[in-house]
């Protein structure tokens, strides 16, 4: 690996499931042939010998940084944006399953206009169904994957929206720290929307890349909805009244594509709101979504 400037720093914050970071970084250089990238990986207390590891890893390119406590995903991530020498910062989880050129759509997403956060589809690696094309939100103002369980996505081109996941993303280093970076307030969840939404009200458009393919071991990470609650609260409390908004256009097409080849799950409630909605024979929300978003708000839970 050239000692020159790397082009770009991927960031992977890490906590246990060693088994996943030893695959992880096997596909690095087997995927980004050409590409000068630097490697900062922040391991956020780990007990099953993932720290071990990492001090007898012996590669140029890559850097280790061992928080003295659990700082969380945003926490994590932040301080390893912090060491980067490179222009572009990309957010990688250990548990993807990369394929080769994975990396360049997202970066010509960068391309024209005030880029935002970059994203990609991703595959659910348990059931090969796409889990993620870029975020959309509910009438209750919860983010939802638009793309998931679809039939298909388009496969070339990029489109706006409001929010893609970091569990793989990219971003300018200066556009990243100039809205503060991650909000450390959340606890691994919900920090990378809230980002998103950051960068679009400074006037910057996040974007999917839609040629850009991997799979993800979704929410593989001990502990991952451990803080669901309090980052719903959160949440809401800045970001739930346009989101509800938003989701009375975004909700209704999203919730019948979502279901299309699966219609024995659709809830007959939801299915005749997200018609009249959809339709335009309704704009507001109905008293079952109004009482959701109040207790999500309050609880944190659907329903108190």
């Amino acid at each position: 690996m050239s000692l020159a400037a790397p082009d770009v720093s991927i960031i992977t914050a890490l906590y246990n499931r060693l088994d996943l970071t030893r695959t992880y970084l096997e596909q690095l250089d087997r995927t980004l042939a050409g590409v000068r990238y630097e490697l900062i990986l922040v391991d956020d207390g780990s007990e099953d010998g993932t720290r071990e590891f990492l001090s007898e890893l012996d590669r140029s390119n890559v850097r280790v940084c061992l928080n003295e406590e659990n700082l969380g995903f945003a926490g994590s991530n932040n301080r390893g944006a912090g060491m980067a020498r490179a222009p572009v910062l990309i957010f990688l989880n250990n548990d993807l399953v990369l394929h080769p050129g994975w990396s360049a759509p997202m970066l010509k997403g960068l391309e024209g206009g005030k880029a935002g956060m970059i994203g990609n589809v991703q595959y659910n690696a348990h059931t090969g169904l796409i889990d993620h094309a870029g975020i959309v939100f509910s009438p209750w103002g919860i983010p939802e994957h638009w793309g998931q369980n679809y039939r298909r996505v388009p496969n070339k081109g990029l489109r706006s929206f409001r929010a893609v996941t970091a569990a793989c993303c990219l971003i300018q280093k200066e556009t990243f720290h100039s809205v503060g970076g991650f909000d450390e307030e959340y606890r691994n969840g919900f920090e990378d929307i809230d980002l998103c939404l950051r960068l679009g009200e400074a006037g910057y458009d996040n974007r999917v890349a839609f040629e850009s393919r991997v799979g993800h071991w979704v929410s593989s990470s001990p502990g991952r909805k451990d803080r669901d609650a309090g980052n719903i609260r959160r949440f809401l409390a800045r970001w739930g009244d346009r989101a509800e908004g938003w989701g009375l256009v975004d909700w209704p097409r999203h919730y019948l594509r979502r279901h299309a080849t699966t219609p024995w799950r659709l809830n007959g409630r939801k299915t005749l709101d997200a018609l009249l909605l959809a339709s335009g024979l309704r704009s507001q929300p109905s008293r079952w979504m109004t009482e959701r978003a109040n207790a999500l708000r309050k609880t944190g839970m659907p329903d108190g």
